[in-house]
C-alpha cells in the first residue's frame, strides 16, 4: 500500500511538472529594460518583473539575447515565445506580434549634446531668431491695432491745429510705440476724453505686454541652453541625425522619410553625437534617460522634452498566444506595486 501511495505521489509531481511550459525568452539588448551583465546573467527591468511573473505563475523559461529584429523574426517562427525589453508598442511591430497590456509610458524622442548645443546657425541661432520673430510680430501686430484704433478716435474731434495733435495713422503708430515703452516724449498726444481714456488703458496694457515679451523672450534663450532647438520632426531635416537599427527611432525615421546614420548600437551613435559627428539621435526616450543617467554619458545629454511620438512598452508574444491572458493577470497587479516605482527610479531617476 505504502509502495503505491509512494508511486501515485511520484507519478502526479511528474505530470505536475511536464504540464508546467518551459518559455524561450528573446531579451532585446537596450538597458535598462533588457540587458546581459558582465558575469552574463540578465538584468534590467523587464526581466526583473518577468521574473515575478514567472514565478506566480510556476513558468520555467530561458533567456537568450537578441536585436530586435531577432526577436520579431523569432516570435513570427514560433522559435521564442515571448520578447522582453524596451519595445515600444508600434504599428509596425503590432502588424508581427501581440503584445500584452502596456507596462511602462514611452515615446520617440531626440538627444543631443549638452555641450555641443554651441553657436551653429542651424542648431542653435535659428530657432532662437525665428521664435524672437514670431514675438516681436506678435507685439507689433498689437501695436499696430492700438495705433489705428486711437488715429480713428482723434480724427474725429476737431481740435484746433496743433503739433501735438494725431493727425494720421503713422502719428498714432509713433504715439502708441512711445507709450508702450514708456519714453513718454509728449510730443504726440490724444486730445479727445475718448482718446485720453484709451491713453490710459494703453498704459497699463502695455506694462503687461512688456512683462510679458520679456519673461517669454528669456524663456526662449534658457530653453535652447537647456534643451536645444532640435525638438520637432521638421527640425531634423536637413541636419546630422543617428539611430540604432531596428528601434523605435529608426523606425519613425523611415516612416517619416529622414535621413540617418543608422548603427548597430545606441551607445555607438551616442558616441559619434558627443564627438560633433552626428547633430541629434533619435531613439526611445526612456532609453535616453537611462544613458544620462546611470552610464558614462551621463549629464552628457540634452533630451527634448516634446516626444516625436507617444506611445507604450508592452511585453511581445506571438499571435494568439496561449499565455498572454495570465501575463497579463500578474501584470497589471505588478506595475501597480510601489516596487515597480522603486524600480523604474533606480534606472531612470526622476
Amino acid at each position: 500500500m505504502r509502495l503505491f501511495c509512494l508511486l501515485s505521489f511520484l507519478g502526479c509531481t511528474t505530470f505536475l511538472l511536464a504540464a508546467q511550459p518551459h518559455l524561450e525568452i528573446a531579451v532585446y539588448n537596450a538597458p535598462p529594460f533588457g540587458f546581459q551583465t558582465a558575469d552574463s546573467a540578465y538584468a534590467g527591468l523587464m526581466v526583473e518583473i518577468w521574473e515575478d511573473i514567472a514565478k506566480e505563475l510556476g513558468y520555467s523559461y530561458s533567456f537568450h539575447l537578441t536585436d530586435m529584429e531577432e526577436l520579431l523574426h523569432g516570435l513570427e517562427q514560433k522559435q521564442f515565445d515571448l520578447g522582453l525589453g524596451a519595445i515600444s508598442i508600434t504599428p509596425a511591430r503590432e502588424q508581427r506580434v501581440d503584445f500584452t497590456q502596456a507596462v511602462n509610458p514611452s515615446g520617440t524622442g531626440i538627444a543631443v549634446g549638452a555641450n555641443s548645443l554651441g553657436n551653429t546657425f542651424q542648431v542653435y541661432w535659428k530657432p532662437i531668431l525665428i521664435s524672437l520673430l514670431q514675438l516681436i510680430g506678435s507685439l507689433l501686430l498689437v501695436l499696430l491695432l492700438s495705433g489705428t484704433i486711437v488715429w480713428l478716435v482723434e480724427r474725429q474731434y476737431n481740435a484746433p491745429p496743433s503739433d501735438k495733435k494725431i493727425d494720421g495713422l503713422a502719428d498714432g503708430l509713433w504715439w502708441s510705440a512711445v507709450t508702450m515703452t514708456t519714453v513718454g516724449y509728449g510730443d504726440k498726444v490724444p486730445a479727445s476724453r475718448v482718446g485720453k481714456v484709451l491713453g490710459i488703458i494703453w498704459i497699463f496694457t502695455s506694462i503687461i505686454l512688456l512683462s510679458l515679451f520679456t519673461a517669454n523672450a528669456s524663456a526662449i534663450f534658457t530653453s535652447a541652453k537647456m534643451e536645444g532647438h532640435i525638438r520637432t520632426i521638421e527640425d531634423l531635416h536637413g541636419i546630422r541625425v543617428g539611430a540604432q537599427i531596428g528601434s523605435s527611432g529608426a523606425e519613425f525615421l523611415v516612416r517619416e522619410h529622414v535621413k540617418y546614420q543608422a548603427y548597430s548600437q545606441l551607445e555607438e551613435a551616442l558616441d559619434h553625437l558627443l564627438a560633433g559627428d552626428l547633430d541629434a539621435v533619435v531613439s526611445n526616450v526612456p532609453v535616453l534617460k537611462y544613458y544620462n543617467h546611470s552610464t558614462r554619458f551621463a549629464e552628457q545629454l540634452a533630451i527634448s522634452p516634446d516626444y516625436l511620438l507617444k506611445n507604450n512598452m508592452g511585453i511581445a508574444v506571438q499571435d494568439n498566444s496561449p499565455y498572454r491572458e495570465n501575463i497579463d493577470r500578474i501584470l497589471l497587479q505588478k506595475i501597480a506595486e510601489p516596487r515597480w516605482q522603486k524600480a523604474v527610479y533606480k534606472y531612470l531617476g526622476d
